[in-house]
């Protein structure tokens, strides 16, 4: 247990020595939750003795909780064996097994794989991939990347910085990459057409194929993004629309990629959010839950086809020193088990029913919940000053600090985040959660969205 002194210290170490790569200022530390000591199941304990029920699981990488023992003893034991990366950077036995298994569950003809360290690798190796592809096809005009804004999220390097739906994420680093270019983001709650479902015809997704077609598509590699745009706030796709974007990029001979980084491996309620939007990507890309949160793995999950031309050049370069580690592929395996032995699938669905229920009740009730989205266990509650305008708070970020001191009244870390885009209270629920830590996130909600009520509008 930290003493309070060595609290007090902490929080000068992280004032004076430590620069935050999400955004957070000296202000944040010294708050509840802000160093953390440990953590035990759905709980973090801090260094101040706050137990907190964490409803992030770092955006669902830990989506079994902290510690399953499952997941711990496979993790041990394979370290034993393997405690580091391999000479040559070859691959272990639970490597290729994970491998297999990711086939085997992954929709369509997906099958080859290609191992990174962490979500940015997977979806950065995704670009790079389709493009040699493309080249090994012997069509090296086709270059550039579509990618979605607002919002969609694809990592932290300069060439996903560049594919980014978040200006504060690029504009810090610009001049970006070049071949990056956008389209609007579906947002049916503020539609950026000023139009509604259905009479719209899926206007957001028509607009791919006008954008492909002014740009040549002999010169597009690929369309990169979310299904559910977990960037803007667990922002769902009106149905269809996933289905409609495959069929323009087939039509088109373009690739896509889905970037399953956060959605994938059960949590929207099927193993990946693209089976349950009825579509097959050409390339899937996978991290976050992949370790079962034990560590840094991520995959870029490609169809057969193009694995085959991968394999037949014999020229891959997209590796990196810890980038495929046996024993989180072992963890990661051991997490996949306890999905499978406990039907965890189910469970996500049933989350989503039972909150969703209660967070549309809320908002029937409620002067300042504008809208309520979830995919499975993966939720979020935008917050507005004006449900008839959508009106946004006039200090977001107040908002945003003053909902998270009331979570953590109840024990509970919210995360009101998306101040540029207003107030929207988002979460990864790990699948293990009880029903009865659902009703206790269920009412720090319920008290901060009534306290919002009273003091912002």
């Amino acid at each position: 247990m930290t003493t309070r002194d060595e609290a007090e210290k902490l929080v000068g170490l992280a004032k004076e020595y430590y620069v935050s790569g999400f955004g957070r200022g000296e202000d944040f530390y010294g708050r509840p939750g802000s160093i953390i000591e440990s953590a035990d199941g759905h709980y973090a304990i801090d260094i101040f003795g706050n137990r907190l029920l964490d409803t992030e699981t770092c955006a669902s990488a830990c989506y079994l909780g902290f510690g399953r023992p499952e997941v711990m003893d496979a993790l041990k034991a394979e370290m034993a064996r393997m405690p580091s990366t391999t000479p040559l950077f070859v691959p272990t036995a639970p490597l290729l097994r994970l491998g297999e298994k990711l086939a085997s569950i992954s929709p369509g003809n997906l099958k080859y794989s290609v191992f990174g360290a962490n979500g940015t690798d997977a979806t950065e190796g995704g670009v790079k991939i389709a493009r040699q592809y493309w080249k090994a096809l012997g069509k090296s005009g086709k270059y550039k990347v579509l990618h979605r804004v607002p919002g969609d999220y694809h990592g932290m390097s300069l060439a996903m910085v560049s594919a980014s739906g978040h200006t504060f994420r690029r504009s810090p680093y610009e001049p970006l990459m070049t071949g990056f270019i956008s389209f609007h983001a579906p947002y049916c709650y503020r539609c950026p057409f000023e139009k509604s479902l259905p009479d719209c015809r899926l206007l957001c997704a028509r607009e791919l194929e006008r954008v492909i077609q002014f740009e040549d598509p002999e010169t597009i590699s690929c369309v990169i993004t979310e299904n559910t745009n977990t960037g803007l706030g667990i922002v769902t796709p009106p149905p269809g629309y996933m289905q409609l974007i495959r069929d323009i990029c087939t039509r088109h001979g373009v690739l896509l990629i889905a970037d399953e980084i956060i959605t994938g491996l059960a949590k929207t309620g099927a193993w990946f959010e693209s089976e349950k939007e009825g579509f097959v990507p050409d390339i899937l890309c996978i991290g976050k839950a992949i370790s079962a949160g034990c560590g840094a793995l991520a995959v870029t999950h490609v169809s057969e086809s193009i694995g085959k031309v991968l394999v037949e050049c014999s020229n891959v370069h997209h590796g990196f020193t810890y980038g495929g580690l046996g024993y989180l592929a072992a963890a990661g395996l051991a997490g996949i088990a306890y999905v499978e032995e406990h039907g965890l699938l189910a469970r996500a669905r049933e989350i989503e029913q039972i909150m969703v229920a209660r967070f549309k009740s809320l908002a029937a009730q409620s002067r300042v919940v504008g809208d309520v989205r979830a995919t499975g266990a993966i939720q979020g509650i935008e917050l507005v000053m004006d449900k008839d305008t959508k009106a946004k708070f006039a200090d977001p970020k107040a908002v945003a600090s003053f909902v998270g001191a009331v979570g953590r009244e109840h024990g509970v870390l919210l995360n009101c985040q998306f101040p540029h885009y207003g107030n929207i209270i988002t979460m990864y629920l790990p699948l293990t959660i009880t029903n009865k830590e659902l009703d206790l996130v269920y009412d720090s909600i319920e008290d901060a969205v009534r306290r919002v009520e009273k003091t912002y509008a």
